[in-house]
Order: C-alpha cells, then sequence, then structure tokens
C-alpha cells in the first residue's frame, strides 16, 4: 500500500471529521466533493475502520440536526400561534401553565 494514498485519504477523513464537528457545533462547513478516484484510488484497507467510525458520526450528527431543526421549526409554529398585541383593542392573556 502506498504510503501517499494513505496520507492523501487520511488527510480526507481529517476533512470530514473537521465538517462533522463544525457542523454540530453550529458553523457551515464547506460544499465537500468526492476525491476522483483516479488520484486517490480506492479507501486503504486500513483506514476503512476509521471510515466506519465517520461514517457513523454523520449518521448521528445527521439525526442530530434534524431534531434540533424539528425543536426549531416547533417553537416557531408555537410562536406564530400567539396573536399579535398590536391586533386586538382587548386584553389578551396567554397560559403558561396549560
Amino acid at each position: 500500500m502506498s504510503a501517499d494514498r494513505v496520507q492523501e485519504w487520511s488527510a480526507i477523513l481529517d476533512r470530514l471529521e473537521a465538517d462533522i464537528a463544525l457542523a454540530v457545533s453550529g458553523g457551515e462547513p464547506e460544499p465537500w466533493n468526492p476525491p476522483a478516484e483516479a488520484g486517490t484510488g480506492p479507501l486503504p484497507e486500513e483506514l476503512a475502520d476509521r471510515a466506519r467510525r465517520i461514517l457513523d458520526a454523520q449518521l448521528e450528527s445527521m439525526a442530530m440536526l434534524g431534531k434540533v431543526r424539528n425543536d426549531a421549526l416547533a417553537h416557531l409554529d408555537a410562536l406564530s400561534a400567539v396573536p399579535d398585541s398590536q391586533s386586538s383593542a382587548r386584553p389578551l392573556f396567554l397560559d403558561v401553565q396549560g
């Protein structure tokens, strides 16, 4: 196995791990394009376990970010259900315990 190929793939995996950390912390990773296989060749076998762990981390972070998104949408829906105080001449009360 070429040490250069392992090094190239390690750099690719480093980038994917950094993108996961950035996305989970609220940042926005740069768009990613897969490498041309002619340049890097297939993933070296010794990096397969690391690549699987990164895939698992990507799936977990996608699920977590999806939940955060859904929670934010639910909060926005709740806020939009509260009438604007300017639109009514009578007092409005918000039941925060019910």
